[in-house]
């Protein structure tokens, strides 16, 4: 061997033995290594993937404090047009998911989400300057291609980082921050509307708003990674642990190909469409919540301020239901039997708002069903990622999921009408029936997925993936003899 050689291969000798000495961390066990894993992803991915999305239902559902803020009256909107605002969001909403979150997986979410973010804050900045009907409905329609992405984007990012146990609590910790900002949403828009300036008190709702997003999106593009095996803030053995920690929970690879065939899986799969309704009909009374809130309350007798201040009642106790949410599959695994019983005890109490005309009953129903209503929209997104596999099956099925959720922000706009005023029953026994689909449709795959672990039980298929490369495997999604479904 020449003298250059056997340098070059001393160097790389050395070199490897290094990277092996680095890998296997002297004196850290696996599970020490995972927590380690654990605690630094969990810094880095979810307080600011929490914080944008708190920014983005603010963003999305603003319309509703700045027409208590006056500005329907402003514009001289009338009849169903500020409706007609609402529901503009959603068309493009409903299409653009599926499609973003292919885009995501081309770009990664560490430029694709922030981006997102950038791009809709924009807009909501934008209807500050609107100057009539047709322009905010334009605004509207063009801010949902962009929101469509992110919440989609960030359950489908999770399923490279965590394995599916550690996914559930995760996934409702993000969603509760929707709710969280149901909190804040009305306090903080009539303290800007209150700001004396050159502007009108809505436009400082709008403006403040969107400035908040920008500043978040750019804090996220510095901090967030797109995948462990790339991550700058894991060491080598953090890496190596979390890939056979993913690996043995069949967690997606971020190898993985895009796959046709896995689309048209995902399109053809009843239970996914299953899946979709739950979330459909569950979103559907928490978008009315949300945008109507201040709304529903200001008709109970209240002023414009004071209802804005006070709907943030009902969104506190979604949001105590919703960190609940994360604990209660940990107690019982059965998804199925806890979105049962929160569905049908929203379906209860919006037949009690219905029905009563004590101001003070309805009010404090509100509150409770809002209660009922939180935690299904986690525990059937994260039900969703328990069952199903396959890296391009997952991504399509989680934005399908949402994808209906856009539906329901279409159809709720138009279920609370100025004529039921005020006491708004069509919108409520609606709702109600929703909350009865959910009961339906969820007893319906937790019979199905029993029936079928039941069946694969009893064949007893041989299956050893170690015989087949990861492609192969990933294309099976959870057809896969040893896949059992979570109840």
């Amino acid at each position: 061997m020449a003298e250059g050689d056997t340098n070059k291969h001393s160097v790389a000798m050395s070199e490897k033995n290094s990277s092996e000495h680095e890998m296997n961390e002297p004196g850290k066990t696996d599970a020490e290594l995972i927590k380690s894993y654990l605690r630094k992803t969990d810094l880095h991915l979810l307080p600011l993937t929490f914080a944008m999305y708190f920014l983005s239902v603010i963003d999305r559902n603003n319309i509703g404090n700045a027409k208590a803020a006056g500005m329907d009256t402003h514009l001289g909107l009338h009849g169903q047009q500020f409706n007609w605002i609402i529901s503009a969001f959603f068309f493009t909403y409903i299409f653009c998911e599926v499609p973003s979150n292919i885009l995501l997986k081309k770009f990664g979410a560490r430029v694709w989400l922030p981006l997102l973010a950038v791009c809709w804050s924009i807009l909501v900045a934008c209807m500050a300057a609107a100057k009539s009907y047709e322009t905010l409905v334009v605004v509207r329609v063009l801010m949902g291609v962009f929101e469509a992405g992110y919440v989609p984007g960030f359950i489908y990012m999770t399923s490279f980082w965590y394995t599916r146990r550690q996914q559930g609590p995760r996934i409702a910790l993000f969603f509760s921050a929707g709710v969280f900002a149901g909190i804040w949403a009305g306090p903080l828009a009539a303290r800007l509307q209150s700001i004396n300036g050159a502007l009108l008190g809505y436009q400082y709702i709008f403006i403040i708003e969107a400035s908040m997003t920008v500043l978040v999106a750019l804090l996220m593009l510095l901090v967030l990674q797109d995948y462990p095996s790339t991550a700058r803030f894991l060491s080598p053995a953090e890496r190596a642990a979390a890939q056979r920690m993913l690996e043995a929970d069949r967690a997606l690879s971020p190898h993985a190909q895009y796959s046709t065939r896995q689309v048209i899986k995902a399109l053809g799969d009843w239970t996914v469409w299953a899946y979709a309704i739950i979330f459909w009909a569950a979103a559907t009374g928490g978008a009315t919540q949300a945008i109507f809130g201040p709304t529903l309350i200001k008709a109970m007798g209240y002023t414009s301020t004071r209802a804005q201040v006070l709907s943030a009642v009902p969104s506190a106790c979604g949001f105590l239901a919703q960190l609940l949410s994360m604990l209660l599959p940990r107690l019982y695994s059965h998804f199925s039997i806890w979105i049962m019983l929160f569905s049908s005890c929203a379906c209860a109490f919006y037949a009690i708002i219905a029905t009563t005309n004590s101001v003070h009953v309805r009010f404090a129903f509100l509150c409770l069903s809002n209660f009922a209503l939180s935690p299904n929209m986690p525990l059937v997104s994260v039900w969703m990622s328990h069952n199903v596999l396959g890296a391009t099956k997952k991504g399509v099925a989680t934005a399908c999921t949402v994808m209906l959720g856009g539906i329901a922000g279409l159809i709720g706009s138009h279920i609370y009408r100025d004529k039921d005023a005020p006491e708004f029953r069509f919108g409520h026994i609606f709702v109600c029936v929703c909350n009865a689909i959910i009961f339906v449709v969820a007893l319906a795959l937790h019979l199905y997925f029993r029936y079928e672990n039941k069946r694969r039980d009893m064949r007893d298929e041989d299956f050893d993936a170690m015989t087949l490369t990861p492609e192969q495997v990933d294309e099976l999604c959870d057809s896969r003899p040893d896949h059992r479904y979570s109840l």
